[in-house]
């Protein structure tokens, strides 16, 4: 099958999942910014494209909440739900890779394979948005709420890749509603202080199941999460953050 038709194949299989972001990438354009170890040819040699899959907005929760009720052995026999989740399904599109005798390596942003790539550089050169100061990227539809839940490296070759959204710059100009509503201000324009507000999030309970600093972002508004989706992922990120920090404190003795 043509590489653009086994694409399209994959684009449609991700849709009816809940992930409505899949996007190409160019394996030379990301490896060129990248450190030796996480250039794409140390992870898979015979690279000739990267597929980024992900969701932006709050479609994606309806779908997955949907595949909770209708596979309740799923939910007792996980814990990491969409973690898990993102795996499976990107397994069961591999299969489509399979059946065209496609070579393929699957990454993930979370897990044992977080470190192989870049996955905000990665968005970034596939157009799934732009760095902010909320340190993760935002788009002109989405906003920031954006996840990337893996990549699939092939040696498929497309005859176009996506691009960038060079046209987006939308923090230089914003009133910057994301820096007064943190509560432990560690928004700037600079950035995000990420160890700050992950120590601040253990300690205090005041973002314990949603960032006033994205809510407050005036890009994608009509798509943010539920609060029973970002109560999910603020519980799953806390979780991760201690053990983090738990390990970061044993290393430290």
């Amino acid at each position: 099958m043509d590489p653009e038709n086994i694409l399209e194949e994959l684009r449609n299989y991700f849709l009816t999942t809940g992930f409505n972001l899949t996007l190409t990438i160019d394996p030379n354009l990301y490896s060129t910014d990248q450190g030796s170890s996480k250039k794409i040819e140390s992870i898979f040699p015979d690279a000739k494209s990267i597929i980024l899959i992900g969701f932006g907005g709050k479609g994606f929760w309806d779908i997955f909440q949907k595949y909770l009720r209708e596979n309740p052995g799923f939910k007792t026999n996980n814990v990491d739900l969409i973690d898990n989740y993102s795996v499976l399904k990107l397994k069961e599109a591999a299969n489509i890779l399979e059946a065209n005798k496609v070579a393929y390596k699957i990454a993930y942003p979370f897990g044992k394979d977080a470190l192989d790539l870049n996955f905000l550089k990665l968005g970034e050169l596939g157009g799934a948005g732009v760095p902010s100061l909320l340190g993760i990227l935002l788009h002109p539809v989405y906003g920031p709420w954006i996840s990337l839940r893996g990549a699939i490296i092939t040696n498929m070759k497309f005859r176009e890749y996506g691009e960038s959204l060079s046209g987006f710059s939308p923090c230089p100009t914003c009133d910057k509603p994301c820096i007064s509503a943190c509560p432990a201000n560690t928004i700037s324009e600079s950035g995000w202080d990420w160890e700050s507000c992950m120590k601040f999030r253990i300690n205090d309970k005041t973002c314990a199941v949603s960032c006033a600093s994205r809510r407050a972002c005036p890009y994608g508004e009509e798509e943010q999460y539920s609060e029973e989706q970002l109560q999910y992922h603020h519980k799953f990120v806390l979780k991760s953050v201690k053990k983090y920090f738990e390990q970061e404190n044993k290393s430290e003795k």
